[in-house]
């Protein structure tokens, strides 16, 4: 594994990119499965596309991901 020596605020900066990524690929993976539903019952026009994560929620998940790397270091 690659050892660097980042700032906190690099830290932060990769927590909060990490979050992003993870919320996005949820929105995309729950619009795709609901967009393979309403085509599977013939609704197709009825899907609505997701919108990208509030900024809250990306805080909230890189938090959770603080305390869970916080909490490995420490172990």
């Amino acid at each position: 594994m690659k050892t660097t020596n980042k700032t906190p605020y690099e830290i932060r900066l990769d927590l909060l990119q990490l979050a992003f990524d993870i919320l996005q690929s949820k929105a995309h993976a729950d619009a795709g499965s609901r967009a393979l539903a309403a085509n599977s019952a013939g609704n197709a026009q009825d899907v609505i596309l997701t919108s990208s994560p509030s900024t809250e929620d990306v805080i909230r998940e890189a938090e959770k991901l603080n305390i869970f790397v916080s909490k490995a270091a420490h172990s």
